[in-house]
């Protein structure tokens, strides 16, 4: 699936190339994660992402558009305590996201949505070690991304974003009440920088 999303990225580059400004950049973030509707809280759900995406200003040097490809380990934990049973779910996906990004001095500010391609899934229900999951996990995810980039210099960005699934990841578990049918959504935060390629 990753060489098919490769694919992907190479066949959509002639639309950046094709103008003066284009570029391309590299990035790297860490992430925080949770599992809404899994009856946990918090972004306890550590893991990072890299990437690479082509991209050129398309409006009197303000207003551009991204194409990117990257990795994120996405998931939820929850430590075991009197009230909770220990609870973690490992979720590896394959993106490529699409951004449309206004400039304003040094800052982005950008808006994404993105198609995943969830290569792995594990979890882990009683704190024995990642299993399969009971419920499996949608192969396939939409999810939409709101953030922000600051030229610290040169080539050289700070950038943060928030994530969350626009469409549900699985459905919830058997034993959970039906207060929310809209199923389980993963929701994250990237924090990270990224190296523009001139």
């Amino acid at each position: 699936m990753i060489r098919r999303l490769l694919v992907l990225l190479v066949a959509f580059s002639p639309f950046f190339v094709v103008a003066q400004d284009f570029g391309a950049s590299v990035d790297v973030g860490l992430v925080a994660s949770q599992l809404d509707g899994d009856r946990y809280g918090g972004y306890h759900k550590f893991g990072f992402s890299f990437g690479a995406s082509v991209n050129h200003l398309l409006v009197s040097d303000v207003i551009g558009a991204r194409l990117g490809l990257r990795y994120v380990r996405k998931g939820s934990h929850q430590e075991a305590t009197e009230t909770t049973p220990f609870y973690k779910s490992e979720l590896h996906y394959a993106e490529l996201p699409l951004t449309a990004f206004y400039r304003w001095h040094k800052f982005d500010f950008d808006a994404s949505m993105a198609l995943g391609y969830l290569i792995k899934a594990k979890e882990d229900t009683d704190g024995y070690g990642l299993r399969e999951p009971n419920v499996d996990f949608n192969k396939f995810e939409i999810s939409s991304f709101v953030g922000m980039r600051y030229n610290i210099f040169e080539s050289l960005w700070v950038q943060a974003c928030i994530g969350y699934s626009v469409l549900p990841v699985r459905k919830h578990h058997a034993a959970q009440d039906g207060r929310r049918v809209s199923g389980q959504h993963n929701n994250l935060i990237i924090i990270g920088m990224s190296y523009d390629i001139k």
